[in-house]
């Protein structure tokens, strides 16, 4: 008797396709690309992200050789959206055109930017849900009392749902992601790591590398509002709020004149010889500013530790994209070639 092999029995050591539906999106979801990170293959489709994970990776003792290959999508937003392309995308593509001095280890960095952006993605998360439910909310409460306005009260105004802690994991991650942000000065200057205190950096830079100056202008320019924002996550009730050093968070709230007054906060932080904001601040507004500068800080230190770590033999420059040749599927700014004459 003849015995065939079974030509459906599976190899995990075979070479697979795998096809990517996002099950939160209807939308087609084209990949952009594949980036090696923290010993994953990550994906990044325009519209969403998926870390690939082979069988190996599920089983690997082989202890269950039927063990399937998988993937899971970690992120809703993808290659399309400014801050994936402006950080992790953007990195990837300038450390692939540099060679870099002093045995810098491009896999180490890449890795430190990933984590970089994933604080910055559950910042740009954060915002987004407290901007969008407030959109909403405000015609609400705007119909609210314009019908009630001529009766002898009006009633009470929706609020945004958790907003404090919603507001709590966007200061968090911010705060994170300046503190990973700056430990790009450890891994490329060998600057000992400070946690956020961000003073330390500044005086380590000026102590160790003093004709580091675009660095430190960087670092200098940008320390206010750094502070404020690891203040604004410090203070908050939830954490470590206390006399002269406390944001309070207000929700849609009713006013004089029958009018309202969208999510703010207002802050003191006297204790620490700050300012004190008395008046309500509009928290979407802050929230803007915040996460825009983030991302701008980050580019710009990244760029200025790449610069001072490039191999001089090889006359690279860095170049801005010109607003017309920005591809919409990854809208990075920047990259990085040899000069041009």
């Amino acid at each position: 008797m003849e015995i065939r092999p079974n030509s459906n029995r599976f190899d995990r050591n075979a070479a697979f396709t795998m096809q990517l539906v996002n099950p939160d999106s209807n939308e087609p979801d084209a990949i952009y690309c594949e980036v090696n990170l923290k010993g994953f293959s990550i994906w990044f489709l325009e519209n969403s992200i998926a870390k690939a994970l082979p069988a190996e990776t599920i089983d690997p003792e082989n202890k269950e050789p039927d063990t399937r290959h998988s993937h899971q999508f970690i992120h809703s937003i993808g290659s399309r959206n400014w801050f994936i392309a402006r950080t992790i995308l953007q990195a990837d593509n300038i450390l692939g055109a540099v060679i870099l001095d002093n045995g810098l280890n491009k896999q180490v960095i890449l890795d430190h930017v990933w984590d970089c952006t994933q604080h910055l993605i559950n910042c740009e998360k954060s915002y987004y849900e407290i901007d969008s439910d407030t959109t909403k909310l405000m015609h609400e409460c705007d119909k609210i009392i314009n019908q009630k306005k001529t009766s002898s009260h009006i009633p009470s105004l929706p609020q945004v749902e958790n907003l404090e802690q919603r507001v709590a994991t966007f200061f968090g991650h911010g705060k994170r992601f300046l503190e990973k942000s700056h430990e790009l000065l450890c891994i490329f200057y060998g600057c000992r790591p400070h946690g956020a205190n961000f003073k330390e950096f500044r005086k380590w830079m000026a102590n160790n590398k003093p004709l580091k100056t675009e660095i430190a202008a960087l670092l200098d320019k940008d320390k206010k509002w750094i502070q404020l924002l690891a203040w604004y996550r410090n203070a908050l009730e939830i954490n470590h709020s206390q006399p002269g050093f406390n944001v309070t968070i207000e929700n849609f709230k009713h006013r004089a004149g029958n009018k309202f007054t969208c999510p703010s906060f207002r802050y003191d932080f006297s204790r620490e010889k700050g300012e004190v904001q008395n008046e309500p601040c509009d928290l979407i507004r802050e929230m803007d500013v915040l996460i825009n500068n983030m991302l701008e800080f980050f580019e710009e230190l990244f760029l200025l530790c790449v610069k001072d770590n490039w191999d001089d033999l090889y006359d690279y420059e860095i170049y801005r994209h010109k607003k017309e040749d920005i591809n919409a599927k990854c809208p990075t700014l920047y990259y990085i070639s040899r000069k041009q004459k």
